[in-house]
């Protein structure tokens, strides 16, 4: 045998039709991604303790004989956490597409995943799933932990009472929806310190600083900011707003497909 024929390597084999990465395959891959890195746990866990802590702490501070009384003013000291607690799912979920540019490992996904739209599509099934199941927990724990520390007989409410257990629910999907947000605004600008800046600024301030401005119409639209179309869902009480619970639903899945439809468009058009 010659010295050639000993070096030469067998041709790897190759299946018939060439390798295919399955959709089972891409969530594997999103969940090995999300749970390597060191950052998840940390602000996963900065996002729980910060919406439990919280909502724990004021309801043990509230005084009993202020005349405070409603389900609606229970859940927000139980809950007073939760939407400041979004900001951390936020900026995870930026920087779960972000990231991935900033280190330039995006190529090594795309070219296991030319069609591209399927990594973006598993990142959010992945990412939502996990917040979903994370904050279910958290908003139940914190719900019974601040009925427990509440003082005032008049703020006692239960899961039986009418619209406590939607809006318990509501905070799970406000949060999840936010998250979805985050995850298409990061594939949009894929720069982090860009995408956060643009979350906090335009999606979480600027609603809020426009209803000081002198104009009526305004305040008529900004309930449908999408930082905002969320809110009818937290509500126990939802005769005195201005979306209801499905026009909330409706305008949430009208934001998440104009996300989605320009984050699909930009990640087929450009070159990574």
């Amino acid at each position: 045998m010659t010295a050639a024929a000993m070096t030469e390597r067998p041709a790897a084999y190759v299946p018939k039709g060439g390798y295919r990465l399955t959709g089972a395959g891409l969530l594997r891959s999103e969940w090995t991604k999300l749970w390597s890195l060191r950052s998840t746990w940390i602000v996963l866990l900065c996002a729980v303790v910060f919406a439990a802590g919280l909502g724990a702490l004021i309801s043990a501070s509230v005084p009993s004989d202020q005349g405070l009384a409603g389900a609606d003013m229970a859940l927000s000291f139980a809950m007073a956490g939760v939407s400041m607690s979004s900001v951390f799912i936020a900026v995870l979920g930026i920087l779960t597409v972000t990231g991935e540019y900033t280190t330039g490992s995006i190529r090594s996904t795309m070219s296991a995943a030319p069609k591209r739209l399927g990594v973006l599509a598993a990142k959010a099934v992945v990412y939502g799933a996990v917040v979903a199941v994370l904050f279910s927990a958290m908003v139940f724990v914190t719900f019974f932990l601040s009925q427990a520390l509440l003082d005032d007989p008049a703020l006692s409410v239960s899961l039986g009472d009418d619209g406590v257990l939607r809006a318990l629910f509501g905070y799970v999907a406000m949060i999840v929806y936010l998250a979805l947000l985050a995850i298409a605004l990061g594939s949009i600008l894929r720069n982090s310190a860009g995408s956060i800046a643009f979350y906090i600024g335009v999606i979480m301030i600027l609603p809020q600083l426009a209803t000081i401005l002198p104009w009526d119409w305004v305040a008529d639209v900004v309930p449908y900011a999408p930082g905002n179309v969320a809110n009818t869902l937290i509500l126990v009480d939802t005769s005195q707003s201005t979306l209801g619970v499905g026009e909330s639903w409706l305008w949430m899945g009208i934001w998440l497909v104009v996300a989605y439809g320009l984050a699909g468009v930009l990640l087929k058009r450009r070159d990574v």
